[in-house]
């Protein structure tokens, strides 16, 4: 009964489970149940494929960053442990990727990885627009790596606005609390740099002014993508894009602003940040967001607070309160918790509150738990201004960013100091208005670094120069004026000591005037300087003054006044008049842009040597002639040596040369970390000179020294060895002892111990040295004497480096972090105290440990001292004073306390006494040290936070012992960083590293059996055979894969290089390649190593060099089994498995044939295929042969030979079925299979076919159809085509009526035919529209009717993949609209077109070869086009500058002038003319040619007929490029882009009118500036107008229409009223914008006029071009330009001989001077450019001596004709008597 029951409810709740869950539930389990569980298996549906991340090839990869957006890269290596198990990981979220766009795909590929950054394996790489970003987390973490791929911060470019997806776009509002986000139309709306939308426009503006602020965004914590995808756009219901949508916690905000305006986005967005919030949360920021939000908004509050104090926690409560009371008064409130911010700002008491104003900082000094007087006293803030209090690091920050700042230095608690604050209250205002920053400071030391001693005082900054204003401070109204004169005044500015050290220190170029305030000639001096203070601004160079005798010694400054300039804190001395400034300018700008070896003084050369690294010193006598040629060669190495990182001075001063010894000058000496070194050589070979200074910088030279420099250096140094030589000569015994002793200076350096040679013997003597040479060693300024053989350098190198040697007796050494390393390596036990130099308390500790040093000595245990610098970092000390005891290189640091010794002691000693039984852990450093130093070395990595490491350890430290005793070390580290670096990410993890090569176990841990023996293994592994010469000689004759590595016995480096290889010999079998080695030197040599390593592959007997990185055992690897260096001869290569894998991976088609030894057939199929090798490369396929049966039955090839072909679309591969003795046959196979469609001509037509012509580069079309074709019309073809019809009824049988009805008439047959398919065409209804569409559908079917149309096409075919070669596309097409839209009328018709330009092929279709070159010779050549009257008619009306050659068929004349215009084709191009040919009779006669060739010119439409020598082709090019003929009649030219580019090169004065044809107001404007067109061009302005978005962007036009005018291409945009056109005619005649600043402007007869009515004094150059006087004679009066200029003379030039005539010019070059137009020629050499402006400038003011002798001639000619008169009435002959009278006589 119960089991009944039991049966009954479990029947029961099986059928509930089997309603709720079909096909899971299987209730009963009987015998009969089997088979229907076995149908519902097989009858279920296959199983979803497990998601596998895709293995891609370079190749591959290439194109797939090519191709997409978004692509994750997972990089692994062979034989690594981890790689696998990080894969199985991210195999996980492969799909995930997949739904958010981004693509995951994996490869090997070792030296690609290295050229995207990657060392270590496995890596991931995310590429985002193609910029990758390296994965630093945990690839183990599958989601943490998902959330990286899809995250906002991984998409983040800088300066850019990442675009999303609509998946990723919902997962980034999801995860991310602010997000601004920009919708755009669609791609497909908007293709890319396609602007031809209003909409696409407005997009691409936005998006431009928006990237400027996308960095910021990311600083304050906002998001900021874009999107084009209007269907989710017009799902939020957005209208009209782009739209910004601003989500904040997933709530979507839309921003109604213009979005072209992006400070107000910036600001909006910020502003809605933190308002709408629930909770009244002051927001918390980082550094960075800070500095942005400082630097945005105007009005912010800041709290700096440390979260884990309770103040800080008790003040953030109160502030909550008002912080949305500052929200509502437009007051930002945020919190930092970042103790590095706050003291950045100069905060060191937290908590803070800072009041940012415009970037101004004010400190809070009340009470911050009191709220209410907080919100008081920032409505203060906000409502009065006042002087902001800054902190020291505040004012340091605005003084570097270079404002205009006044700064009062006061005492808070000083009375005077509050008085002059109140006061200074009152002008805060007026300042804000002046632009200067008011601001105040209570820090005396801050005041101190100033020069204040006393205060108040006041300083003003202006580009980080500093004034201190001397006067009253309570008299506000005298300060005000003072800082309005120093904003506006170009005074040199005074500044103090302390000043000048912080200014060389910031600025690169400072020129520091050293002067006497009180003495005449400073005084006189500064009056003339303030003149080029202007100028040394323009050129970056700080111009300051200060009057500080002691400053001025301090330089070595003697004479005052004095110029010093600073560059990058290197002093160069002025010695030139500093009462000539503008020589002193001169100078300054020669200095700055030209290097020369600066002069200094002894006290400068003492600041150099103390802070420049490499520093070398010339000591010279300026008054000796043979001094000064040295250094002029020296000037030479000058910019050599600056590349080189070594500054170079020079040092007139014999009494500091002779603190160096240096008795005879001149004298160089270099100066390394102020360690010097002399040189003897020959100071006039500069060459030699520069290879000295660069051997003692790049390698380590026994430096020569004097006793003066050795006293310094022994008593400066730890370690020094002198070698005293005594009076030395070369060739000498202590020459060549020296030159031996040269080769252990390395060693000595790399101690830590500088070694040193003297010829002086003074300090020799002092120091008991009594012969020659002699080695003496200062440890410590302590003297040892060596006694042993000096000719011996590897003694003296032991005798050094001796522990013995190195002791100092009762004292613990000094040492150096190099000597410390050193004792580390070398020594089983060393103590060490790390301490800081100067420290007090480390010295009382060390006295303390003076007293157990001589115990630990008993003990074998070496007491060390160090106080390098940052010896706690070099370390890893977590402070110091430390003290470490080093046991076999592990390190135990001390933690009790340091000044008890016994204690100590007692600790060491029980170090050193115990044995460590346990696995020793080690930090980084020490770490490091083991792997390059220990041979075989075995770490265990683990986590702190990994629960079974403790277990694994304890079993591990089993084996410790054991490892021991095999010579392996066996250590632990937790240095998670350090793991990862390695490619560690899961832990724990064993690596076994062998002359410092990693190997990693991936067995099991928990073993340590496994583990041991695993070790065990590695060490003794070592498989490369070692062979000698003959044995080389047989394997290269025997072995078809051989690699030797040729390596070096004696090499410390050579058991690390073939540890690597060892690593991939198994590997390398597998692909049937030998590896061996071999240290030979005489064979190395042989095969190109002269100093081995190396690695030499020989296939087949023929052997390359291997020249990447011998230590990348992966690298190697791949370029052993690279298809392309196994493959040897011509022949098919024959293959093995592992060798087939790697080229599938690598080649994307691969032809393989299968065969056998035992198979007949095989070697006759294998000669036959042989044949298409080299066509099968070609066509990309890659072709291999295989003997293995096995393999051939898994691809399914179950009888030899076979040919099987591989392709990446699919998995399966494709045997083929066909004749294997027809090798055409086999090729013609792989190649369809490459390319289904290859061999085919696509057919198209519509507007798939028209838009193709638009949108291709290079595309042939042949235009065919039966119905129309010439050929099948003629009535030849159609007898040929009746008579196979019959032929074809006679086999078949046919029906004889049809034969009988048309008799035995031919013509009536096929008219009746084609009376019959005209029926049948015209046939009303769908279906005979079908049947005439059907029967056109495929040539086959034409080709009964039309066998040379198909025969042409069959011809066509086999070109087809050539012109895809070269990168031509090939069509077909009978759509007759579309031939007659190109004019073709005449079937079958070829037409090229390039870039939418058509041309028609003249000559023989059938003839492929011809076909095929004439269209390779149409893409690769600029040839003339033919085109059709319909192709002319629209490019006529489409083309602005359009030539067109007319020409006839069979006409010599028209060839061989065709072919000379083809040479100017090119040229027409770059002018933007474009050459076409036509051959139409009738056409030609519309434009009245009546003899043939003839060339027709259209302009914008216009026909201009050339009447020229058309044989004459450069005639023709520069009658087509002519200003005359381009230009037309009272019209303004419309010119393309590159025409556009031709006039900028060639027009000195060009005007162009930018405007837009859907501009409605633009025709208006055009018909007024068309009034000025002619005038324009008499004043010789080209006039020119340019319809082009481009163009207008190329010229950053924002604005359409805009009219620019082009002076030698300098625009100048002009922004009058475009519809008055006299006043554009007057703005562009005018002189103010017709001259260009610094040049002789060009004018025509036109501008000459112009220019002589508006000026009463002008200057003309009437010149030639191209004649050498003139060119030469214009270079030098450039130069006079600008002082012409100041002379207020017009200064232009005129190349128009015959109108200088008219002004008496007989010979060119010649000069006018017109005065009121009356001319003047100058009579002088206009070469001396100086005497044509003395010349000018007494022309232009000759006025008064021009009066007095017009006046005097005027006297003169006055007093003759007064004179003339006189005489004439003095000298009158006297009248004759009167005649008498008869009567009378």
């Amino acid at each position: 009964m119960t089991f009944t029951r039991i049966k009954t409810l479990t029947l029961l709740v099986c059928t509930l489970l089997a309603l709720t869950f079909p096909g899971y539930v299987n209730c009963a389990n009987k015998k009969g149940s089997q088979p229907a569980a076995a149908a519902a298996a097989a009858a279920a549906p296959p199983l979803e494929p497990e998601a596998v991340i895709e293995e891609v090839n370079a190749k591959q990869l290439e194109k797939l960053l090519a191709d997409k957006d978004y692509v994750a890269v997972f990089w692994y290596a062979r034989s690594c442990v981890t790689c696998d198990k990080v894969l199985a990981e991210l195999e996980k979220i492969d799909d995930d990727t997949d739904s958010f766009g981004v693509d995951f795909v994996k490869i090997n590929d070792k030296r690609l990885a290295k050229q995207y950054g990657i060392k270590t394996f496995p890596a991931l790489t995310y590429f985002r627009e193609k910029e990758p970003i390296i994965y630093d987390g945990d690839l183990m973490d599958e989601e943490g790596v998902l959330d990286f791929l899809t995250s906002l911060e991984a998409m983040d470019l800088p300066d850019r606005i990442e675009e999303v997806n609509a998946k990723i776009l919902q997962k980034i509002i999801e995860d991310t609390d602010f997000v601004a986000v920009l919708f755009c139309p669609d791609h497909e709306t908007c293709p890319p740099r396609v602007m031809d939308k209003q909409q696409c426009r407005k997009c691409a503006k936005a998006l431009q002014e928006l990237e400027n602020i996308d960095d910021e965004a990311d600083q304050l914590g906002i998001g900021f993508v874009k999107i084009h995808d209007e269907a989710l756009a017009d799902e939020y219901n957005l209208g009209n894009l782009p739209v910004l949508v601003y989500y904040r916690h997933q709530t979507p905000i839309i921003y109604e602003g213009e979005l072209q305006r992006e400070e107000d986005v910036l600001e909006w967005l910020v502003q809605n940040k933190s308002t709408g919030d629930e909770d009244d949360v002051i927001e918390d920021v980082t550094s960075k967001t800070l500095s942005t939000l400082i630097n945005n908004i105007d009005n912010l509050v800041v709290l700096f607070y440390d979260h884990g104090n309770d103040d800080s926690m008790t003040v953030l409560e109160e502030l909550e309160q008002i912080d949305d009371d500052c929200d509502k008064h437009g007051i930002q409130f945020v919190k930092i918790d970042d103790a590095k911010a706050a003291a950045d700002y100069g905060i060191d008491s937290i908590p803070a509150i800072v009041y940012f104003e415009k970037e101004i900082p004010n400190v809070y000094d009340g009470d911050l738990m009191d709220e209410e007087q907080i919100l008081k006293w920032l409505l203060g803030q906000l409502e009065h201004d006042e002087i902001e209090d800054v902190t020291d690091e505040m004012l340091d920050t605005m003084i570097k960013e270079g404002r205009v700042i006044a700064v009062l230095f006061y005492d808070n608690n000083d009375k005077k100091s509050q008085k002059v604050l109140e006061e200074l209250e009152n002008i805060d205002d007026e300042c804000d208005a002046l632009g200067i920053t008011f601001v105040k400071i209570d820090n005396p030391e801050e005041a101190v670094e100033y020069g204040i001693n006393k205060v108040p005082k006041l300083i003003y900054f202006e580009k980080g120069i500093p004034t201190i204003y001397e006067g009253n401070l309570e008299d506000e109204e005298k300060l005000l004026k003072w800082l309005e004169e120093q904003t506006s005044s170009d005074q040199i500015e005074d500044i103090t000591d302390e000043m000048l050290d912080l200014i060389i220190e910031k600025m690169p170029h400072v020129a520091v005037l050293f002067y006497d305030k009180d003495q005449k000639k400073s005084q006189k001096i500064l009056a003339e300087l303030e003149n080029i203070d202007d100028e040394c601004d323009q050129n970056d160079i700080a111009f300051v003054k200060i009057d500080d005798d002691k400053e001025a010694k301090e330089w070595g400054i003697d004479e005052i006044p004095s110029i010093v300039l600073f560059e990058r804190g290197i002093p160069h001395i002025y010695e030139g008049d500093l009462m000539k400034e503008d020589e002193l300018l001169g100078w300054l700008v020669h200095q700055k842009r030209y290097s020369e070896i600066p002069e200094v003084t002894d006290e400068m050369k003492d600041k150099l040597v103390e802070n420049t690294e490499h520093l070398a010193v010339i000591f010279y006598d300026k008054d000796d002639k043979q001094d000064m040629r040295i250094l002029n060669e020296l000037e030479n190495i000058d910019d050599e040596l600056e590349k080189e990182g070594i500054v170079i001075v020079r040092i007139d001063n014999a009494a500091e040369a002779k603190e160096y010894g240096l008795d005879h000058l001149p004298a160089l000496i270099y100066f390394e970390n102020k360690i010097p070194a002399l040189y003897e050589g020959d100071l006039m070979n500069e060459d030699e000179v520069l290879e000295w200074l660069l051997v003692q910088k790049k390698t380590a030279t026994i430096e020569e020294v004097t006793d003066e420099i050795l006293v310094n250096l022994i008593n400066e140094h730890e370690y020094v060895v002198v070698f005293f030589t005594g009076p030395c000569e070369p060739g000498e015994t202590c020459d060549h002892t020296l030159n031996a002793l040269e080769s252990i200076d390395d060693e000595l350096d790399e101690a830590g111990i500088i070694f040193v040679t003297t010829e002086d013997t003074g300090i020799a003597k002092k120091y008991n040295v009594k012969s020659y040479p002699r080695l003496v060693f200062f440890r410590n300024r302590d003297p040892l004497h060596f006694t042993g053989d000096l000719d011996d350098e590897d003694e003296v190198l032991a005798w050094i480096t001796d522990d013995e040697t190195l002791e100092i007796p009762g004292k613990i050494e000094e040492v150096n972090v190099k000597m410390l390393d050193k004792i580390l390596a070398e020594n089983d036990h060393v103590v060490v105290f790390f301490y800081a130099e100067g420290d007090k308390k480390a010295q009382k500790i060390l006295n303390e440990l003076e007293n157990i040093d001589d115990e630990c000595e008993e003990k074998d245990i070496d007491f060390v001292k160090t106080s390098d610098d940052d010896i706690d970092k070099e370390y890893d000390l977590p402070g110091l004073p430390a003290l470490a005891f080093y046991r076999h290189k592990f390190r135990t640091i001390y933690t009790g306390d340091l000044m008890k010794e016994e204690e100590i002691l007692e600790w060491v000693i029980d170090l050193h006494e115990s044995t460590a039984d346990v696995i020793e852990s080690v930090d980084r450093k020490t770490l490091q040290v083991l792997i390059n130093d220990v041979e075989h070395l075995a770490v265990f990595f683990y986590d702190d936070e990994c629960e079974t490491c403790p277990g694994i350890l304890e079993e591990l430290e089993n084996i410790d012992d054991d490892t021991d005793k095999h010579g392996i070390q066996f250590v632990k580290s937790n240095d998670v960083k350090l793991a990862h670096e390695i490619g560690i990410f899961a832990f724990p993890a064993l690596v076994y590293y062998e002359t410092g090569v990693p190997i990693m176990y991936d067995g099991n841990l928990e073993s340590n059996e496994e583990v041991f023996n695993w070790i065990l293994e590695q060490k003794a592994d070592q498989s490369i055979e070692l062979i000698n010469r003959d044995q080389l000689i047989e394997y290269i004759a025997t072995k078809d894969f051989l690699a030797v590595v040729f390596y070096k016995e004696d090499d410390p480096d050579s058991p690390r290089v073939l540890r690597h290889i060892e690593l991939i010999d198994d590997e390398a079998a597998e692909y049937g390649i030998y590896i061996v080695k071999m240290h030979d030197k005489l064979m190395a040599k042989k095969y190109g190593y002269r100093n081995p390593p190396g690695l030499t592959y020989f296939r087949k007997g023929k052997y390359i060099n291997y020249d990447g990185d011998i230590d990348d055992e992966e690298e190697i690897l791949d370029w052993l089994t690279s298809p392309a260096n196994m493959e040897m001869t011509d022949h098919i290569e024959q293959v093995n498995r592992k060798m087939f894998e790697k080229i599938r991976k690598n080649s994307d088609y691969v032809a393989v044939i299968f065969y056998s030894d035992e198979c007949k057939q095989c070697p006759r199929v294998l000669a036959e295929v042989e044949h298409i090798d080299d066509d099968a490369d070609k066509a990309g396929i890659d072709f291999v042969k295989i003997d293995d049966k096995q393999m051939a039955k898994e691809y399914g090839v179950f009888a030899l030979p076979a040919i099987v072909f591989f392709k990446p679309t699919s998995k399966e591969p494709v045997i083929y079925a066909g004749d294997l003795y027809e090798e055409e046959q086999i090729l013609s196979w792989l190649l369809t299979q490459k390319d289904p469609s290859g061999d085919v001509i696509e057919d198209l037509e519509g507007e798939r076919l028209v838009q193709l012509i638009e949108e291709s580069g290079s595309i042939a079309v042949y235009f065919w159809n039966k119905t129309k074709c010439d050929i099948c019309n003629s009535k030849a073809a159609r007898k040929a085509r009746l008579k196979k019809e019959r032929e074809q009824h006679q086999q078949d049988g046919g029906s004889a009526s049809a034969a009988a009805a048309f008799g035995s008439d031919p013509e009536a047959t096929a008219a009746a035919a084609e009376a019959g398919a005209a029926a049948a065409g015209g046939a009303g209804g769908e279906g005979g529209a079908t049947d005439a569409a059907a029967a056109a559908g495929k040539h086959e079917d034409d080709a009964d009717g039309c066998e040379q149309c198909t025969k042409v096409l069959e011809e066509l075919e086999n070109i087809d993949d050539d012109c895809d070669k070269h990168g031509i596309t090939f069509v077909k097409t009978r759509d007759f609209s579309v031939a007659d839209g190109y004019g073709v009328h005449e079937y079958p018709a070829l037409v090229y077109f390039e870039g939418g330009i058509p041309n028609v092929f003249e000559g023989e279709l059938s003839e492929e070869e011809e076909v095929l070159q004439w269209l390779i010779t149409q893409k690769t050549e600029d040839r003339i086009e033919l085109i059709t009257r319909q192709m002319l008619e629209t490019m006529v009306e489409e083309t602005q500058y359009l030539a067109v050659y007319f020409y006839k068929i069979n006409c010599n004349i028209c060839d061989q002038i065709l072919e000379g215009l083809e040479l100017i084709d090119d040229e027409c191009d770059v002018f933007g003319i474009h050459m076409v040919k036509i051959q139409d009779p009738q056409l030609a006669k519309r434009y009245s040619i009546k003899t043939f060739p003839a060339l027709v010119y259209f302009r914008n439409g216009n026909p201009l007929l050339f009447e020229g020598d058309l044989q004459n082709e450069q005639s023709v090019l520069e009658w087509l490029i002519d200003d005359d003929n381009r230009e037309l009649a009272d019209e303004i030219e419309e010119v393309n882009e590159r025409m556009l580019d031709r006039l900028m090169a060639e027009s000195t004065l060009l005007v162009v009118f930018f405007y837009d044809d859907d501009c409605a107001e633009c025709e208006e404007i055009l018909e007024e500036l068309e009034e000025i067109d002619g005038e324009a061009d008499m004043f010789g302005i080209d006039f020119v107008k340019i319809a082009s978005v481009e163009a207008a962007k190329k010229y950053e036009i924002v604005n359409i229409p805009s009219l620019v005018y082009f002076r030698k291409q300098v625009p100048v945009l002009y922004d009058g009223d475009l519809h008055q056109h006299d006043k554009v005619i007057t703005w562009l005649t005018s002189q103010d914008v017709f001259e260009i600043k610094n040049e002789i402007e060009e004018v025509n007869r036109k501008m000459l006029d112009k220019l002589l009515e508006e000026n009463e004094f002008l200057s003309v150059f009437f010149y030639e071009h191209n004649q050498p006087d003139s060119v030469a004679a214009l270079e030098k009066l450039e130069n006079i330009d600008s002082e012409t200029d100041n002379l207020d003379i017009t200064f232009v030039k005129m190349a128009d001989s015959r109108y200088a005539k008219k002004w008496g010019v007989t010979k060119l070059p010649a000069m006018v001077y017109f005065r009121r137009r009356f001319p003047s020629i100058y009579r002088g050499d206009l070469l001396s450019e100086d005497e044509v402006l003395e010349w000018l400038r007494k022309n232009r003011f000759r006025q008064p001596e021009l009066n007095i002798f017009m006046y005097a001639l005027i006297a003169l000619a006055l007093a003759f004709v007064v004179y003339t008169a006189f005489l004439l009435q003095c000298f009158k002959p006297a009248p004759p008597p009167p005649v008498q009278h008869p009567k009378q006589s």
